[in-house]
């Protein structure tokens, strides 16, 4: 079976030439060029063999792109090998082991080099398993701000409570999970004593570039997206966590403190199922809550032409 390799290079000659070699060595090839979210995004949708990563990229660098994928059981098992500036300071030395990358290779690249670390690292061989981790594949996945990994215990016990008591919302199962992306700690601590009061689990994500990796994990079945959030916005992550298939027919709510008609358009337009203007109030949570959830425990289909809630 061909390998898969993810190239994440915004430089378009060095793109190129990779491409072209690698394709002729047998390599399948997939290109994000956009820059280090795109390149996050590819991962868990392409599921490569192996990523590339420059160091160089814009929106997020690659160092920090190698540390969420090496952070998330949906990536972390895919080896990555950065791509690093020949002017290579001694702080972008430390970053190796930091970013939990499994190689490297100084630009311009050495092609035989690449290949060579491309076929080491592929190899299923026991002397591959022989190389050492970063200290970051053993540390907890991902922190939601109350410093809890996401599936926490208090989630666990709310669950089983729900499940042996019946669910305090809208008549279904406490196991209905229940995510709000968003970096502000009062919204989120607002929205979980909504949710859990309700009956269902709930998380908190607050790094959006962080979102698809860790909603992959958790798989709820209901999602908020704050509309104003560092380096993107409840838009573009809506339209990126509708194009990965696990997601498709996810209630997703865009929370806002626009409530005008052309933003009402635009979340129709990303395939957003609803819209709701901040501040959280228990009433509005309460009735997205019941509307989808009870919606989807019936089987009906999702519908982005119903945006009111």
């Amino acid at each position: 079976m061909t390998k898969r390799i993810l190239l994440v290079e915004h430089d378009k000659p060095t793109c190129r030439m990779l491409h072209q070699q690698l394709t002729q060595h047998g390599y399948g090839v997939v290109i994000a060029s956009d820059g280090g979210d795109e390149g996050i995004l590819m991962a868990v949708t392409e599921s490569p063999d192996l990523i590339l990563v420059a160091t160089d990229l814009p929106v997020i660098d690659g160092w920090q792109a190698i540390k969420i994928l090496k952070a998330s059981t949906v990536t972390q098992q895919i080896p990555v090998m950065a791509l690093m500036s020949p002017l290579t300071t001694s702080e972008e030395w430390g970053k190796i082991s930091e970013s939990g990358c499994d190689d490297y290779e100084l630009k311009p690249v050495d092609l035989t080099s690449v290949l060579d670390k491309i076929n080491a690292l592929l190899d299923p061989s026991p002397a591959l398993g022989q190389r050492k981790k970063p200290a970051e594949l053993n540390q907890p996945l991902f922190q939601n701000h109350l410093g809890a990994s996401p599936i926490s215990s208090e989630v666990q016990s709310l669950k089983r409570l729900s499940e042996a008591t019946g669910s305090a919302g809208a008549g279904v199962s406490g196991e209905s999970m229940v995510v709000y992306v968003d970096d502000s700690p009062v919204d989120s601590q607002a929205m979980a004593k909504i949710v859990r009061n309700a009956g269902y689990g709930y998380d908190n994500i607050t790094e959006p570039l962080e979102a698809i990796p860790i909603l992959l994990e958790l798989r709820p079945k209901l999602i908020f997206l704050d509309l104003v959030m560092p380096y993107t916005n409840g838009y573009e992550l809506c339209a990126q966590i509708r194009r990965t298939s696990t997601f498709k027919k996810t209630p997703i709510i865009i929370v806002t403190n626009n409530d005008g008609i052309i933003d009402r358009v635009r979340a129709r337009f990303v395939g957003a199922s609803g819209f709701f203007s901040k501040p959280v109030r228990e009433k509005r949570v309460l009735k997205v809550l019941q509307k989808h959830l009870v919606l989807l425990q019936t089987e009906s289909s999702f519908s982005p032409d119903k945006l009111s809630v």
